[in-house]
């Protein structure tokens, strides 16, 4: 049965959209489809064959990322409510969240094309911003993390965390880091949080910067609701789910964070080596910044 594969391809990464077309050669001597965005037609000779579309208009097997994992998340943002899975090529850093090298396009794409991967159902996380009087100020899901961090000056974060009611501490620091297996091995990592397979449901918060003398880190299971309740502020702290901008936080406002009710499928051509593969990019992420 032939497939449509949807291409997005970050432009300033990927110059002359020269790796989106590599692709779009490979899906096509397959006897697939490959799909652009439609904003991108005029704006490069794709492949004869090759098709653009609105996403939502056709049945789309694959989404292929193209660029780093900013940009996947953005492309996972914008696409996750479609029946489809994701997978990566890094035009990137190293990526944690993409799959496929330059280096291994043609024959990875070609496993991808022959169902020779699998699939991680990967957990979202919603979260729900509420004011001191109980008005709704807006919802967002993300990937990664929702971050809860001071803002444009350093001054003490104030934050009251409680889970599955209970009220666990009161948090003087930089903020709080509420996320995924996923984001397991982002920002969370960095800031001293558990490493959890991309498979696990549960939800990681790791304060940031704790001006306390323990700094506990804490693992949610997979239905329990975060809530984190500001205090008072001098500047005020911003929130941000998978980086992106949000609603302006005041004090006294109130977030829920719970697992979403849908799953972002992921494609994956490895074979369990996430530890060994997470140090390797590690290490990598290192020599890159060294060499660059």
């Amino acid at each position: 049965m032939l497939m449509n594969y949807g291409i997005v391809s970050n432009g300033t990464r990927d110059a002359g959209y020269a790796t989106a077309i590599r692709a779009a050669e490979v899906i096509l001597g397959s006897g697939n489809t490959p799909v652009f965005e439609k904003e991108l037609e005029g704006k490069f000779d794709a492949p004869e064959g090759s098709v653009f579309a609105v996403f939502d208009t056709l049945d789309i097997k694959t989404i292929i990322s193209i660029g780093g994992d900013g940009t996947f998340l953005s492309v996972v943002t914008k696409y996750r409510e479609l029946d489809t899975e994701f997978i990566g090529i890094n035009k990137g850093s190293i990526g944690f969240l993409t799959e496929i090298t330059e280096a291994s396009l043609e024959s990875d794409l070609g496993k991808l094309i022959s169902g020779d991967y699998s699939t991680i159902e990967r957990t979202q996380l919603k979260c729900e911003v509420w004011n001191n009087a109980g008005d709704f100020k807006g919802s967002a899901v993300c990937l990664n993390d929702i971050l809860i961090v001071r803002g444009v000056k350093p001054h003490i974060t104030k934050l009251e965390l409680f889970i599955d009611g209970q009220r666990v501490e009161k948090f003087y620091g930089d903020g709080l880091i509420v996320s995924t297996a996923t984001g397991s091995s982002a920002y969370s990592l960095a800031a001293g949080g558990p490493l959890l397979m991309p498979s696990m449901k549960d939800i990681i918060v790791t304060p940031v910067s704790s001006h306390t003398l323990y700094g506990l880190k804490y693992v949610a299971g997979p239905e329990s609701v975060v809530r984190v309740v500001l205090d008072d502020f001098e500047t005020a702290p911003i929130i941000c789910p998978d980086g992106r901008d949000f609603v302006a936080l005041e004090a006294f406002d109130s977030i829920t964070i719970r697992r979403h009710d849908k799953v972002l499928k992921t494609a994956t051509l490895k074979r369990d080596n996430f530890f060994s593969d997470v140090r390797k990019k590690i290490v990598q992420r290192g020599s890159f910044y060294e060499n660059s």
